[in-house]
């Protein structure tokens, strides 16, 4: 039979690459950066470095959640049909893989965020070539007329239309329907070779266990199976140089079924034949045999998400009279009582025999009663989450929000209802909330805070994030009512809601984050506002560690002062509110503090020096304007009273 696949000179893969790429987590930084060195890399929540994350970011992800690879000099991002969704700058990732630069945004499951960087490869690192790898499958058993498949450029995507395995539609149509579209690929890095079940329905079994969500690498002798028995091989791993007479011979075998398909066709024996399988070490030294040498694929059909899933043509083995044994069964199913029914029915109605009116009369009237049971059933206790779905559909996140707060009131602890009752909460009262901020309407944002406060009340999951959005309200009404980035910190004024708002992220920064990351994944338009609100606070953390301290240091210089006994105690204050008013431009207040110190020193003068009358007069109308000074208005008073009253 004539090979369909590439001459060996055609399926030449890079030896090089010039770069790799480089995942910076943003929203975790504590994940450190992940270098990709090789052509194929897995996300998943059982992947390293993924699975010794934080929970919150494990348990989020999905097993197979997403690939990413290097083909044709360009680098790929492929989400695997996700339960929670991989977006490239903010847009999902779906069926098709998408191409990635420098400076793109990934971000898996909407809450661990990862900068792109495309790094040059180090000009030192040890190529590996994957051409110098031969993997040769050859079949387990010799009666099926089965060829040998040689493949020699990687990666190779086992599919029922692909000719390696169309060809035997016409001789064995009921067992190339067992493969699925997309069933498995077979791929090598760093000279080994591994495999990988792509969700087929009948899965891909190595020695007899059928693989899960994770790729296998293969060894040598390894029996290797596609969806039962029947394309079952026997795994051979050869590595050596291109020059290599093996492969040679193989190339001058391949040009040969290509030229000649007749004569090839003549020299091959019967399949019953056939006693040996082809040597592991010389995978064509038999030369009777036909052997297919299959052609390279491509990682971007591979990873393209197939959404029509399992093809009209594409049977299980659930549903398909038992093969010979080899590969694992399910153990067959105990029929339930509807199968029964229905069986019942089909047999009253005349599926098997001549209709029967009083079977049919008497099994219509139980399916009614089922019926109306059930419905009765659904009705009654399906109601709430038939509504809550209705609503969600309708865009009606307003009424879906306050269907959640009461059922959940009734129902605590619901988390199919507290999921769906915090993204209507946040679709319903965000915009509006995010509205009043942008207009400066801080006293309306509140008002909106405190109704979803309300409405999260019962909600485990929404709590948390209502109070982000109380925090990040308090940020933005300080940050604009004292004038932006450029605006004065004032002494006795702003240090209080500075450090406070400072301290209420600093408690816990992941899950602050965490939180607000999960609102935009509810709200993508919630990612400018809260980007700008973290820019504020790092501004704030600025102010803080330079103006705010040094504003601590001058009321420590000023209490002091206050509080020591001797007459010239002040006079050195009025010196240092100058000089830090010249080192920290940005300080403000300090005119208030000269002139509550001006006062405060005359008064005391007055009194120390028997004008009690002048002091209680200079009392009656001051008024000071900082706290200090505020404080020591009854030590005036007494200090005036007891002062010795001047003779004239």
């Amino acid at each position: 039979m004539a090979s369909d696949g590439l001459p060996i000179a055609e399926m030449e893969m890079p030896l090089t690459r010039r770069f790799d790429v480089v995942l910076k987590p943003v929203s975790h930084p504590e994940i450190g950066d992940i270098r990709i060195e090789s052509e194929l890399f897995a996300i998943g929540r059982a992947e390293p470095p993924f699975a010794s994350a934080r929970a919150e970011i494990v348990a989020e992800l999905s097993r197979r959640h997403a690939k990413l690879f290097i083909e044709n000099g360009a680098a790929y991002i492929a989400d695997l049909g996700s339960k929670n969704g991989t977006t490239l700058n903010g847009r999902d990732v779906r069926e098709k893989p998408q191409a990635l630069q420098d400076g793109d945004e990934l971000r898996f499951a909407g809450i661990l965020a990862c900068r792109v960087e495309l790094a040059p490869c180090p000009a030192n690192r040890a190529v590996c070539n994957a051409r110098s790898v031969v993997l040769t499958l050859t079949p387990e058993r010799t009666d099926l007329g089965l060829e040998p498949i040689v493949v020699t450029s990687f990666p190779f995507l086992v599919s029922k239309t692909d000719e390696t395995f169309a060809r035997y539609r016409d001789a064995y149509p009921h067992q190339v329907n067992y493969l699925s579209r997309r069933h498995a690929h077979v791929f090598a890095e760093h000279g080994e070779i591994f495999v990988e079940d792509l969700g087929s329905t009948n899965g891909t079994f190595v020695e007899g266990t059928r693989l899960e969500e994770r790729a296998v690498r293969l060894e040598d002798g390894a029996l290797l199976a596609f969806g039962g028995d029947h394309f079952a091989y026997r795994v051979g791993i050869r590595r050596g140089s291109i020059a290599d007479p093996t492969l040679t011979q193989m190339q001058a075998q391949a040009r040969t079924q290509t030229e000649a398909p007749a004569k090839a066709a003549e020299r091959a024996e019967p399949a019953n034949a056939q006693a040996a399988a082809v040597p592991m070490a010389m995978p064509l030294a038999d030369m009777d045999r036909t052997t297919f040498i299959a052609a390279p694929h491509s990682f971007l059909d591979i990873f393209c998400v197939d959404p029509a899933g399992t093809g009209e043509d594409e049977v299980s083995h659930g549903a398909a009279a038992s093969q010979s044994s080899g590969a694992p069964r399910e153990a067959p199913r105990r029929r339930g009582a509807i199968a029964t029914f229905i069986d019942e029915l089909a047999i009253a109605l005349g599926a098997n025999a001549a209709p029967d009116m009083r079977r049919i009369g008497r099994w219509g009237a139980v399916a009614l009663a089922l019926i109306c049971a059930l419905a009765a059933i659904l009705y009654l206790r399906g109601n709430p989450q038939r509504d809550m779905r209705a609503l969600m559909s309708a865009g009606r996140f307003d009424a879906a929000a306050q269907l959640a707060n009461g059922y959940l009131a009734r129902h605590p602890g619901d988390a199919a209802f507290e999921a769906a009752g915090t993204e209507a909460l946040i679709k319903a009262k965000v915009p509006g909330w995010l509205a009043a901020l942008k207009a400066n309407a801080f006293n309306r944002a509140r008002a909106v805070a405190a109704d979803m406060q309300g409405l999260a009340s019962h909600n485990r999951e929404a709590a948390p994030l209502v109070a982000e959005l109380v925090w990040m309200g308090e940020l933005e009404s300080f940050w604009m009512g004292r004038g932006g980035s450029d605006a004065p910190i004032r002494i006795y004024r702003d240090e209080v809601p500075i450090t406070s708002l400072i301290a209420r992220w600093n408690d816990d920064p992941n899950e602050h984050q965490r939180a607000l990351e999960q609102i935009v994944s509810y709200l993508p338009a919630f990612g400018e506002p809260y980007a700008d609100a973290l820019s504020h606070l790092r501004q704030l953390q600025t102010d803080d560690s330079v103006y705010v301290a040094a504003l601590e240091r001058l009321k420590a210089a000023i209490e002091a002062a206050l509080n020591d006994a001797r007459t010239d105690r002040l006079d050195a204050l009025p010196a240092m509110i100058d000089d830090y008013g010249d080192r920290y431009p940005r300080l403000a207040g300090l005119s208030l503090v000269r002139d509550d110190l001006r006062a405060y020193r005359q008064i005391e003068t007055d009194a120390r020096a028997g004008r009690a009358q002048a002091a209680a007069e200079e009392l009656e109308s001051i008024h000071f304007a900082t706290p200090p000074f505020q404080a020591r208005i009854p030590k005036l008073r007494a200090l005036s009273a007891a002062a010795p009253r001047s003779v004239r």
